[in-house]
């Protein structure tokens, strides 16, 4: 498919769902969790500029209802590895907030370039800086981007497919141990021996898997686990896409570069995910992180840890978007 086919395909979606859902705008068709948790740990300044950094832009759902917070001259800069978010989102948030004087920036790259592309911008430090660890609900919708194994499309989940290698390049040259390690660390896949040995199996005998279709159908012959075509696919995005890689390097960046009582917010959907930021919270809280009787790590605490638990999404926000119930927020400020 041609890349001008991906776009308007894309397009239709978006218009498809909007005629059913009464004009509504792309942000709210792509549910935000924890929206009024997040906007309510918003800390800003009344007297002088905020620096506020979205670092997963997808449908603008957070950023919308932040931007309605903010005042002249502050400065919003939005992350997102994948152009084509950019390429629908970009017009309309620039076309609501034109009249409303808030610098906008939108940086078409993945967030563990954070400090990097923020540093190009002449930014040093930022007001407050949050993170949407999951995936777009148009990600999951849309084919021809192999996130989901309910439709037939090639084996890519790729966030930024312009670099990188898609999940069919794991598939068809990871040994039966690396796939074994993918599919039991990332989401403890019961069936993930015998998935990954009929793989290679598979393999031996000429097949090359390009589709999600073909996975998905490997997957249903050898489990009986109604969970494990998920499972399996969402390791395998987390692999492609180096997710808990990235999520560790980015996060020490945003806690380095923000200011003083400044406030970081994050929301995780994977156990592995909210582990490393739990991680790294803590670790950052403390004056010593080293094991030994006298302290010789010489580390200074940067946060003060404002959730002691994770923040849970509430019984109605689940009913009404399911894909929220595994969602947790923790959030932290800058001391």
């Amino acid at each position: 498919m041609t890349k001008t086919k991906t776009k308007k395909s894309l397009i239709n979606i978006f218009l498809t769902k909007m005629k059913k859902k009464e004009e509504k705008s792309f942000g709210e068709l792509h549910i935000s969790v924890l929206l009024d948790e997040l906007v309510e740990s918003i800390g800003l300044h009344k007297n002088k500029q905020n620096i506020i950094v979205d670092c997963t832009l997808w449908m603008g759902g957070h950023a919308r209802w932040v931007l309605k917070k903010l005042k002249k001259w502050d400065v919003f800069i939005w992350f997102d590895a994948d152009k084509r978010n950019l390429e629908i989102v970009q017009p309309e948030l620039e076309k609501e907030f034109a009249e409303s004087g808030i610098e906008l920036k939108f940086i078409n790259d993945n967030f563990v370039n954070l400090k990097k592309r923020l540093l190009e911008e002449g930014i040093s430090s930022m007001t407050w800086i949050y993170y949407d660890l999951g995936i777009s609900s148009l990600h999951v919708d849309e084919a021809d981007r192999g996130f989901s194994f309910k439709l037939d499309g090639p084996l890519d989940m790729r966030f930024d497919t312009s670099t990188g290698v898609p999940a069919s390049h794991i598939v068809n040259s990871y040994d039966q141990s690396d796939l074994l390690k993918i599919f039991r660390e990332y989401w403890e896949e019961p069936s993930a021996r015998r998935i990954a040995e009929e793989i290679v199996l598979q393999r031996k005998k000429g097949m090359r898997f390009k589709t999600t279709k073909e996975l998905s159908e490997l997957i249903a012959k050898i489990s009986k686990f109604p969970k494990s075509k998920t499972r399996i696919f969402q390791a395998l995005r987390i692999e492609t896409n180096k997710e808990l890689e990235v999520i560790e390097q980015s996060v020490q960046d945003a806690i380095d570069m923000l200011e003083e009582w400044g406030t970081i917010f994050i929301i995780s959907f994977h156990s592995l995910e909210d582990r490393i930021v739990k991680h790294i919270f803590k670790q950052e809280s403390k004056d010593c992180i080293c094991s030994e009787l006298l302290c010789i790590c010489k580390h200074k605490k940067k946060l003060k840890i404002s959730t002691k638990k994770p923040i849970l999404p509430w019984d109605d926000e689940i009913k009404s978007n399911p894909r929220s119930r595994s969602a947790k927020a923790r959030f932290a400020i800058k001391i």
